[in-house]
């Protein structure tokens, strides 16, 4: 218990962190920091698992772009079908069974230097039994850290993953 209290206020710190960081970014200073953050949430009456992932935008590019193993945009604008498919091959849900959930795109919107992406994953079970892997920019940064907050209800959850992490439990 106190490891997950542990991790919970690093990951609260690492919010507040980001929050002041894309504070900057939004005047187009340089950020010293790669993380995405990611806020799950879960509807139990419909099954329905939704993350929103905030990302820096010429990050996302250039991630998108190498995946696709093309040159990054310069202005940093992504295809909605390209950013589906690279966060479909980094940010992957599991079942118990270890069995794919798939994602579907809900779709994304630019805040200044900024991007805002969605994925909904329909008829999944509880999150307890839901397991997360994030990779997400791990191949441009070697100190990426991806941070995740997931609600279910009343039950509320942090995780970090960095890169090489196995994926982990929802909840």
């Amino acid at each position: 218990m106190k490891m997950r209290g542990a991790r919970a206020l690093r990951a609260i710190g690492l919010s507040v962190w980001c929050g002041a960081i894309s504070l900057g970014a939004a005047r187009g200073v340089a950020h010293p920091l790669h993380t995405t953050l990611v806020q799950m949430t879960y509807d139990a009456k419909g099954r329905v698992l939704e993350g929103s992932i905030r990302v820096f935008a010429g990050d996302f590019a250039s991630a998108v772009a190498k995946h696709a193993g093309a040159k990054a945009p310069i202005d940093d604008h992504v295809t909605d079908a390209a950013a589906f498919a690279y966060v479909s091959s980094t940010f992957r849900l599991s079942d118990a069974s270890g069995r794919a959930v798939p994602l579907a795109w809900c779709g994304s919107r630019r805040a200044n230097d900024l991007l805002w992406l969605c994925v909904r994953a329909a008829n999944a079970g509880p999150p307890n039994t839901i397991k997360l892997g994030d990779q997400m920019l791990c191949e441009l940064f070697d100190d990426q850290i991806n941070i995740v907050q997931s609600v279910a209800g009343e039950k509320h959850s942090s995780m970090l993953f960095t890169k090489g992490d196995a994926a982990k439990s929802v909840m």
